[in-house]
């Protein structure tokens, strides 16, 4: 069995950047010898369609709210209650994080995606609303974010719901600090949304994108290393330490995890195309499985 806590004789910082750059830099050069930047002009633009432009702008723009505003609560939050990895003790420790520092977990990143690829998307949407051409540059940038955005969130979703809620079920208050207003628009409606625009607008996706799912998870690790030795002085999660003997295989779980998720989506999407009632059905069905609005049971 792998030992998420094991530091062994020696730390395994080199061999975990060996393994962001053997990973990483395939995969960006992937991007290129594959031509995803221009199918993702054609994935930006299936995600506006002309009819009914009010009602996505509409809906957009509220998604966009929901997700500033759960932004703004958590800078504006008085107290912070996370169970980190301590990088001078390489011991898991109770912090009380406040303001910018609420946003240095993935879950926080996914809320960031989330945000941004509403705020480009509207963008989009007000463009063919008032019949201009949509740049190709914003209906790049919105396919990416989103098929980038969509391998997070049902990534975060599951591992909430599956992993981080049934492991804190003893701790009365920290459960129910799930369910907090911030907590469930991170964990449960950033995928929501997101199964939504997929059911609305049926977007033209590509295998190719898992690479951005690979990227992403690689990109917060990289993160991480840096935040813990010279800012924060801690990990969100003890596995991404990248002095655990088995480092380098987690990192790449995180992200291959990531990149999987998204060809869990990109293969719905495909049945979508083929048979739209039952694939929105299983999309739906898929969704509600990984998101959990209210506490496991009465505590």
């Amino acid at each position: 069995m792998v030992d998420f806590n094991d530091y062994g004789a020696t730390d395994s910082v080199r061999w975990s950047m060996a393994t962001l750059a053997v990973i990483g830099a395939p995969s960006i050069l992937f991007l290129f010898i594959l031509d995803v930047p221009s199918f993702l002009v054609e994935t930006g633009t299936s995600l506006v369609p002309k009819s009914s432009i009010v009602l996505f702008v509409f809906w957009r723009l509220s998604c966009f709210g929901v997700g500033i505003a759960a932004m703004v609560y958590m800078l504006r939050m008085k107290t912070g209650h996370m169970i980190v990895r301590s990088h001078e003790t390489k011991e898991d420790v109770l912090i009380h994080p406040l303001g910018i520092k609420k946003f240095v977990t993935f879950s926080s990143w996914t809320l960031i995606l989330n945000v941004l690829y509403f705020s480009c998307v509207t963008l989009a949407s007000l463009f063919v609303l008032t019949d201009s051409d949509l740049p190709s540059g914003l209906a790049q940038l919105t396919g990416g974010i989103f098929v980038t955005a969509l391998g997070a969130s049902f990534l975060t979703s599951t591992v909430v719901r599956f992993v981080i809620l049934p492991g804190n079920f003893s701790d009365e208050e920290h459960h129910k600090r799930q369910f907090w207003f911030h907590n469930q628009i991170m964990h449960n409606f950033c995928t929501i949304f997101l199964v939504v625009e997929i059911i609305i607008t049926t977007p033209q996706l590509e295998f190719s994108y898992m690479l951005f799912g690979i990227l992403i998870g690689l990109a917060y690790a990289l993160f991480a290393f840096p935040f813990a030795f010279y800012g924060g002085g801690y990990y969100c999660y003890s596995f991404i330490d990248p002095r655990l003997q088995n480092a380098p295989l987690f990192i790449a779980m995180l992200a291959f995890a990531i990149s999987f998720s998204y060809v869990g989506v990109w293969l719905v999407s495909e049945l979508i195309s083929f048979h739209y009632i039952l694939g929105a059905l299983l999309l739906i069905v898929w969704a509600s499985t990984i998101v959990q609005l209210k506490p496991l049971k009465n505590i």
